[in-house]
């Protein structure tokens, strides 16, 4: 992490001196991380939205943040997919097939239910770059998973912001803690009322 941090800081220096690459850096850190697994994305987009802002002010920087890291962060998940699809996706998928839990998976991915699919790629605390891994090696219909992936990205990088605003991760970054909590409690609100309209419908 502090190996970040300090790069980070060297890019904050660089573009405060070069803001034409502002926008680049907004789109090129998502990407990265997108291809990295141990990458902190709450520390990148809160890093993109404190040098938009400066760059842009609040309102126009807060929207380019949002559309630039999306962009970034779904170009990165989509290029990592092409290139299994290209190489690995047939004989992993057959292993994957082959086995009890990644049949499951197979199953769930597969079915007209996208929610639960879309909750646990659209969770900001679990590695982005690992699920599309494991996306990528399913049969996953091409559309399906660019609406799965551009939905997520956008959900993940609205929740960063606008959150990551209300808690100051950039200057403390112990209140991601309070960001995590937050997320479980949108989650339990969902997930309450999924299965309370599930349980209206069967009756």
């Amino acid at each position: 992490m502090k190996f970040i941090e300090d790069l980070l800081e060297k890019l904050s220096l660089f573009i405060q001196n070069n803001m034409w690459f502002a926008p680049l850096s907004a789109v090129l850190l998502p990407f990265v991380e997108a291809l990295i697994p141990s990458l902190p994305l709450t520390l990148l987009i809160g890093f993109n939205l404190s040098i938009m802002a400066s760059a842009f002010g609040n309102l126009q920087g807060t929207i380019l943040t949002i559309v630039l890291s999306t962009l970034g962060s779904f170009l990165g998940m989509f290029l990592v997919f092409l290139l299994i699809r290209a190489t690995l996706a047939p004989s992993f998928a057959r292993k994957v097939e082959a086995n009890k839990y990644g049949k499951m998976f197979l199953d769930v991915v597969r079915g007209p239910n996208l929610i639960p699919i879309l909750m646990v790629m659209s969770n900001p605390f679990l590695p982005s770059s690992v699920l599309n891994y494991a996306l990528s090696l399913t049969r996953t219909k091409t559309a399906k998973y660019l609406f799965l992936t551009i939905t997520s990205r956008l959900i993940i990088v609205l929740f960063l912001v606008f959150l990551g605003s209300i808690f100051d991760i950039q200057s403390h970054p112990l209140n991601i803690l309070w960001l995590f909590l937050a997320y479980l409690g949108i989650f339990a609100i969902w997930y309450v009322y999924y299965h309370h309209i599930r349980n209206k419908q069967d009756q």
